[in-house]
């Protein structure tokens, strides 16, 4: 599964090698930067190793994975493909523009998580945030602050979404066809959404005269 988008801004003097002071990780987030704020090959090689690792402390390692990206050229370079093969996961590639119904993230995922994430930013905004600076600025959130969010936040989607996804995007359907429906009814509901906006601005565009 393709990584969840979501930015941060952090002051300009951050440089992500080392943790201000008093900050703590919370359990269960990992930390990763880079100094463009971008997904690059090292972080993906980084993040393949980190898959591995898992998948050998559960006993798989000798089994097939697949992995499902977008076409993004971070994803493709052949330094991460080579490291894809070494640690035996099969690559597939979305096509440009499908993402919308081939990615588990954009079809189910996202939504519920940035709605989570959006109601920790109000909450903590709500408790009068991490203060105001001396020139009556608001300061900015601390990075663990910022961490505890997006746990909470991901903590807070359900398994079963996450299930229902995949089932959606035609992943991890049953191979007998039982399951197929899920992915017509995702794709019915796509095309009511552009049927729905091609109507709305067609009745924008018509001019109505009467005799």
């Amino acid at each position: 599964m393709d990584e969840t988008p979501v930015w941060f801004d952090m002051a300009g003097n951050m440089t992500g090698k080392q943790l201000p002071r008093g900050e703590v990780i919370p359990k269960g987030v990992i930390c990763w930067f880079q100094d463009n704020g971008w997904m690059t090959s090292d972080l993906m090689k980084n993040y393949i190793d980190f898959l591995f690792r898992i998948r050998m402390s559960e006993n798989l390692s000798k089994e097939s994975a697949m992995i499902v990206y977008d076409s993004f050229r971070g994803h493709l370079e052949e330094s991460v493909k080579i490291k894809f093969k070494q640690h035996n996961f099969h690559l597939a590639i979305i096509s440009a523009g499908l993402t919308s119904v081939c990615q588990p993230l954009d079809v189910s995922i996202n939504k519920p998580f940035k709605d989570n994430l959006r109601k920790e930013w109000h909450e903590w905004m709500s408790r009068g945030g991490s203060g105001v600076t001396a020139a009556g600025n608001l300061k900015r959130a601390r990075i663990s602050d910022v961490c505890g969010w997006v746990k909470r936040s991901w903590d807070a989607v359900s398994d079963q979404i996450i299930f229902n996804s995949f089932k959606k995007c035609s992943i991890s359907n049953l191979l007998d066809g039982s399951e197929d429906d899920m992915v017509y009814e995702e794709i019915d509901k796509l095309i009511a959404e552009y049927e729905k906006e091609n109507l709305e601005e067609f009745d924008d565009d018509v001019e109505i005269v009467s005799n």
